[in-house]
């Protein structure tokens, strides 16, 4: 799914304000490094270290056993303030608007708190590229994370990190595959005659007309796997090295042009352009479709919802097609949701004490400690090494208590769940395996939006979604398309924006 514009409200800070907050940087604190003390000396006072982050249901408690424990091993005093996800937008502006910024400050996406983009211009906040190389946790998150991360160049902030792949897999009714004698599509092609077999062949065996080969979301945008054509991820580079928009290509184009075809011989569900992210699963679960381009979880999720009436059904995921290139491609995400800005107000001992914190609560004894407490107590370890919550645990407010913390990376993320049988969970992790050394990362992570996609975005995003909508269902022809790229690669906002995007890329990738 290609990100969408997003309006932005909030206003900038002044570029005075955020001078008072960058100034603030060389006063000395009184929290000391926690280090031991020596004999006979009075043990060192712990440090106080407040944070601001977002929070999707109530507020936990900075005293529960877990932040005890993590408080008494690095001798720090945590003090969380969690933000509602539906005020955070305009809580966080507030607090840099009137200097009342916490040690450590979440921002979900520089887009949305514009505000925050001029701070760190104008030095509110902490450099952190020299630091995290002295951070084993922390350095051992993947290069590309970090590299998505970098603001102008540098690493402004800690990730909150997530997966970089698992989002992009085929997911594919395997009793309907087995039923019909047909083994799992590797090109394009073998991809049509499965669509087609699962529409007119009754896979389910009911006697009814009544299946489609696959199902995508529509609206408000159409989600279609263009990435497994060879786009490239949202932005690409042309011949002469120059990053343009991945519609832009002849593969974008290859991509409608199939899934038009593919809606006109019906093997796409005809409710495409109306249906909504939610109806996907909804219609996998019913089954009315066999093939959805999800996360590689997806498949045993739809598999435990499909089986409630249907014992025998079964989803498995699979690599996606390969292209005309004869290569499978898939679309890296940009493995962290959220950043952890570090004020300037704080020293640079309490920098590297809040540092400290982070690495800690990366490995995977501190991130349970706050994510679930204490072990045995707050949850227990499955068999297969997954994490239950205990009763006790979840009445104290954990998991939702990691909001804050930059993260312990597993990369099987998008492949497994708690309860997920153990061959289901080897299979998955093999197949995250095989998709990393074929996806890509968008190179505009990181980038702030240019002043020319704030005032027009939503607007050529819309009239995109529709016309490649239009194109699919036959109202619009791919001469029509190609109409409509040319049409931006005249037009002078759109030249402004491309040439903004590049000049803020080569800024950030500067050495």
């Amino acid at each position: 799914m290609k990100r969408m514009g997003k309006t932005i409200t909030a206003a900038l800070a002044s570029a005075a304000l955020i001078s008072m907050l960058a100034a603030c940087g060389g006063k000395a604190e009184t929290g000391k490094q926690g280090s031991q003390a020596s004999p006979g000396a009075a043990a060192a006072k712990p440090v106080d270290i407040s944070i601001t982050t977002i929070t999707f249901n109530a507020s936990p408690s900075s005293d529960l056993a877990g932040f005890q424990e993590v408080d008494k091993k690095l001798n720090v005093k945590l003090n969380v303030n969690y933000i509602p996800a539906n005020n955070i937008t305009d809580k966080l502006n507030a607090l840099l608007a009137s200097k009342d910024l916490t040690d450590v400050m979440f921002v979900e996406d520089l887009s949305y708190t514009p505000a925050y983009a001029t701070a760190l211009d104008q030095g509110a906040f902490w450099d952190l590229t020299p630091y995290i190389k002295n951070y084993p946790n922390l350095a051992k998150y993947p290069e590309n994370i970090w590299e998505n991360v970098k603001y102008k160049g540098k690493i402004m902030s800690l990730p909150r990190v997530r997966p970089l792949d698992g989002q992009n897999s085929m997911i594919i009714r395997q009793d309907w595959l087995e039923k019909l004698g047909l083994k799992a599509p590797t090109t394009l092609d073998e991809l049509s005659k499965v669509m087609e077999a699962f529409t007119k062949n009754d896979p389910d065996g009911n006697g009814k007309n009544d299946t489609y080969g696959a199902v995508f979301m529509g609206a408000p945008n159409p989600a279609l796997p263009y990435y497994m054509f060879g786009t490239g991820n949202n932005w690409t580079k042309d011949a002469g090295g120059k990053l343009i928009p991945d519609w832009w290509t002849p593969q974008y184009k290859d991509a409608i042009a199939y899934f038009a075809k593919e809606y006109k011989a019906g093997t796409i569900m005809p409710d495409f352009p109306v249906l909504k992210s939610t109806q996907v699963p909804e219609m996998l679960a019913q089954g009315k479709a066999g093939i959805a381009f999800v996360n590689v979880i997806d498949a045993y999720n739809r598999t435990v919802d499909l089986q409630k009436s249907n014992p025998q059904a079964k989803f498995t995921a699979y690599e996606v097609p390969k292209a005309a290139d004869g290569k499978t491609h898939y679309n890296q995400s940009s493995g962290f949701y959220g950043q952890m800005f570090i004020s300037k107000k704080v020293s640079e001992e309490k920098l590297k004490k809040i540092l400290e914190v982070y690495d800690y609560t990366a490995s995977q004894e501190g991130y349970n400690l706050i994510s679930y407490g204490i072990k045995d107590k707050d949850y227990k370890v499955q068999p297969d090494g997954s994490i239950v919550q205990t009763d006790e645990g979840k009445k104290q407010g954990y998991p939702d208590t990691n909001q804050w913390l930059s993260g312990y990376y597993n990369k099987y993320q998008r492949a497994e769940i708690v309860g997920i049988p153990a061959d289901v969970k080897e299979y998955n992790h093999k197949l995250i395996d095989a998709i990393t050394p074929n996806s890509i990362p968008d190179p505009t992570y990181g980038l702030p939006q240019t002043e020319a996609y704030k005032e027009k975005g939503a607007d050529w995003n819309k009239k995109r979604y529709d016309m490649i909508t239009n194109i699919v269902i036959g109202k619009n022809t791919l001469d029509d398309w190609d109409k409509f790229v040319k049409t931006y690669q005249q037009d002078a906002s759109f030249q402004k924006h491309v040439q903004d995007t590049n000049d803020n890329y080569k800024q950030k990738t500067s050495k």
